[in-house]
């Protein structure tokens, strides 16, 4: 039995124990001395003078471009066909010198790209979502998880939260299992003073339990995806409530101004959206000016680039290429990712120094209606795809309450054995009221706007809105 499943059988107090359990092991993994004394760099540097900050991740570029040219397969034959050796890379002014790394180079040859054995202690995996695309699978050192907690806790700091403060958690994993038909609709991490309430059972009628629980433990700090908290604001304000919080954070999806407007006036106070992803290049997030978002410049280096790799002028749209400045373990160098924003370098009236990128443009996405009427967030729906490195592409639509039609762009190794896995992960997350009808099909094309919907829900809630018409 595998140990999701033994967790979705267990009684409530069993899943929180293995909750807090699997807490200490990330604590002792990502945060810890190391942790604190990363968050405590960043917050002296954040003010610092550019040349302090490019000085910095100069000799980050240099040690990642060393590394990767002495284990790295991958790295070695570009950098020799180029005719270029790591001293060569001088800083970030260099790496022009090396060609941009795509979705396909990362996904056929991932396993080049790797710097040692995947057994090599501290390195952890991952995958991105795979919802335009199959998924990636990464590969971390230690150090690149501790920095990831530390930019991230970093913008909570900008929010104001400290380190005891509790913070309600609206994210995809099940820590709940979708089956469940009686609360508590939550767990509780003591270790990282975390509530995880689960983003399965948001019906109407369980809303108001998650609203008292809110409430009753006096949290004053959300995260969750946009889509999951914008149906939690809507039934606050529906009910003639008001929830106040002192910040609500963001991510993962963009973030319509419907969405912001609604979870401002719900909550009482300001959202802290921030950008990043499973590959961990980038991280931006917004201070308190709420003036577009600030680079984590100390996590990666940033640039925008056209469709043909170019660099494009401050102010202007293009492509986000980012370079790890960590990752040892797979280095991603000028990896260019398929989001699109724009660089303003003008001063923030926060006072900080870290360049910011306007608003990030992804893709635009609706919520699944079960039968039973809950809404479940399109984030939360990647994950049954992550492992799937064989599904190239995939959409959701529903038509109806019942049924949910799964479209995918899968390669010839896709058989029927990882169709039932998919299936059954699905279910896991749905419950047994929607059929899921899999098709496969040969392309899934974008929007006349040009956009990619991942999600296509036509059925009727109280969180729906014309996304033609959002900003």
């Amino acid at each position: 039995m595998s140990l999701e499943r033994f967790y979705s059988q267990s009684p409530v107090w069993a899943q929180t124990l293995m909750l807090n359990a699997y807490a200490l092991r990330i604590e002792h993994h990502r945060y810890g001395p190391p942790y604190r004394s990363a968050l405590r760099r960043l917050l002296q540097r954040e003010r610092a003078p550019r040349e302090e900050l490019t000085a910095f991740q100069d000799r980050q570029v240099r040690s990642v471009v060393k590394a990767a040219y002495e284990h790295s397969r991958y790295y070695r034959e570009v950098m020799d066909h180029h005719g270029v050796l790591p001293a060569d890379i001088g800083g970030v002014r260099d790496l022009w010198k090396l060609p941009l790394l795509t979705k396909e180079t990362v996904r056929e040859r991932g396993a080049d790209l790797l710097t040692g054995d995947t057994s090599t202690p501290g390195w952890l995996h991952g995958h991105t979502s795979g919802t335009t695309g199959s998924p990636l699978s990464l590969w971390y050192d230690r150090n690149t998880c501790v920095m990831t907690n530390a930019v991230d806790r970093r913008q909570k700091v900008w929010g104001g939260m400290t380190e005891v403060d509790w913070l309600g958690v609206f994210l995809g994993r099940t820590v709940v299992p979708p089956r469940e038909s009686k609360p508590p609709f939550w767990r509780v991490n003591r270790v990282h003073r975390q509530v995880w309430f689960s983003s399965f059972h948001m019906a109407e009628e369980n809303l108001d339990l998650y609203v008292r629980e809110i409430g009753r433990r006096g949290l004053r700090f959300l995260e969750g995806y946009p889509s999951t908290l914008f149906i939690v604001a809507r039934h606050v304000l529906r009910q003639g409530l008001r929830l106040p919080m002192r910040a609500v954070f963001t991510s993962s999806e963009t973030l319509h101004s419907v969405q912001r407007e609604t979870i401002r006036e719900a909550f009482g106070c300001e959202i802290f959206d921030f950008y990043g992803h499973a590959e961990r290049v980038i991280f931006a997030a917004e201070c308190e000016a709420h003036s577009g978002k600030h680079l984590s410049e100390e996590f990666g280096y940033t640039e925008v680039v056209d469709e043909e790799g170019r660099p494009v002028p401050d102010g202007e749209v293009g492509f986000l290429v980012g370079t790890s400045l960590h990752n040892h373990a797979m280095p991603l160098i000028r990896y260019r990712t398929g989001d699109l924003s724009s660089m303003v370098r003008e001063p923030c009236e926060c006072g900080r120094t870290l360049v910011r990128i306007r608003d990030v443009a992804t893709k635009a996405e609706d919520i699944v209606v079960t039968p039973d009427g809950r809404m479940i967030s399109p984030s939360v729906l990647t994950h049954p795809f992550k492992p799937f490195d064989q599904i190239i592409k995939s959409q959701l639509v529903q038509e109806r309450p019942d049924h949910l039609l799964v479209k995918i762009v899968a390669s010839a190794d896709f058989s029927p054995a990882d169709e039932r896995e998919l299936r059954q992960r699905l279910a896991e997350r749905l419950g047994t009221g929607i059929a899921l009808e899999i098709v496969q099909v040969e392309d899934i094309p974008r929007e006349r706007s040009g956009k990619y919907r991942w999600v296509i829900s036509r059925i009727p809630h109280t969180c729906s809105f014309a996304w033609e018409h959002v900003g």
